[in-house]
């Protein structure tokens, strides 16, 4: 795929629509004819089938990938994946969490006193959060993921507000996409859909876990980003009551005190791929920022400034290019 241009307008994308009847009958008879029939010598032989595929996307992993044909690349550059926006305004609220001073080792301490580091109650209320993530970091068992639940929760509702008209934030929706006749579900931890012409359409994903709940024998959890990015378009396209094309999705991935961006494209003739099987010729590539490989650990690190201080500038880049 080539590199991401972005519209002046986000909401651009959603005016390039082609009808689902529009569908091209020689590219679904081809796709429909390569479909390989289901067979017991092996599972690589199912590749093409949708009925092998897993049916929830908590379990996808490199397997429904190939069958899917999405692949995963690292940006070449930041433009590629967060939108270039160059005088988007920080807010004053918004700058005040970068906290110069609160690094890693400060957030360590178990007696951490958080009075100390901010007048503000709210950015209190962050450090709290993120002081709790730190520790819940480091724990081999346990490894709940409330807290970065709490702490991605205070960021997209507090730190950058993407719960305001014309967006809203949809806690664990149930999504639901087809592949051929299979059924398939995806369950993220939060959605931010913009409204556009009295429909709901979704935007932008988020996805958090806890570091030991993931394990780079599946690409660290990134093949359930790529269900959740499928789910949400086809939900999109069922909203629209027609095929949009090149439609833009991003997902924030937060592992831990982790940040890692990725956005992707897909376009018209993917979706009619899908309706008849899993697709034979067109693909989805999603691009990942920043980081040379799926290791959260690459990504921007909320519990150090500079970490901070890209995660929000990302976030507000984002934030606007939605509702602009």
């Amino acid at each position: 795929m080539e590199k991401s241009s972005f519209p002046r307008s986000f909401s651009k994308f959603l005016e390039k629509t082609m009808d689902v009847s529009g569908s091209s009958s020689n590219e679904e008879t081809a796709s429909s004819g390569q479909q390989p029939t289901s067979s017991s010598s092996g599972a690589s032989e199912h590749l093409q089938d949708p009925d092998f595929l897993s049916n929830y996307a908590s379990l996808f992993n490199l397997r429904d990938l190939r069958s899917l044909r999405v692949t995963f690349r690292s940006a070449t550059q930041a433009s590629e994946v967060i939108p270039p926006h160059l005088n988007v305004n920080v807010p004053q609220e918004s700058q005040d969490y970068i906290l110069p001073n609160v690094n890693r080792t400060m957030l360590e301490n178990l007696r951490l006193d958080i009075n100390q580091l901010s007048n503000n109650n709210n950015v209190k209320t962050f450090i709290h959060k993120l002081h709790r993530t730190v520790l819940n970091s480091k724990l081999d068992v346990g490894t709940s993921e409330t807290f970065t639940d709490t702490l991605v929760a205070h960021l997209i509702f507090r730190t950058v507000d993407f719960d305001q008209w014309p967006m809203t934030i949809e806690l664990h929706p149930t999504l639901r996409f087809s592949v051929g006749s299979a059924t398939l579900t995806a369950i993220p931890e939060f959605v931010i859909s913009l409204q556009k012409n009295d429909k709901q359409y979704s935007v932008l994903i988020i996805e958090d876990k806890h570091l030991n709940n993931i394990h780079p024998s599946n690409e660290y959890g990134e093949p359930q980003i790529a269900a959740e990015i499928i789910a949400c378009g086809d939900e999109n396209i069922r909203k629209a009551l027609q095929v949009i094309d090149n439609m833009f999705i991003f997902v924030i991935r937060v592992v831990s005190t982790y940040v890692t961006f990725y956005h992707t494209r897909i376009n018209k003739e993917y979706w009619q791929e899908l309706t008849v099987g899993c697709p034979q010729r067109q693909s989805i590539t999603i691009i990942r920022y920043p980081g040379d490989n799926s290791n959260p650990i690459n990504g921007f690190d909320l519990s150090t400034p500079n970490g901070r201080q890209s995660v929000i500038d990302a976030l507000c880049k984002l934030r606007e290019f939605i509702i602009s």
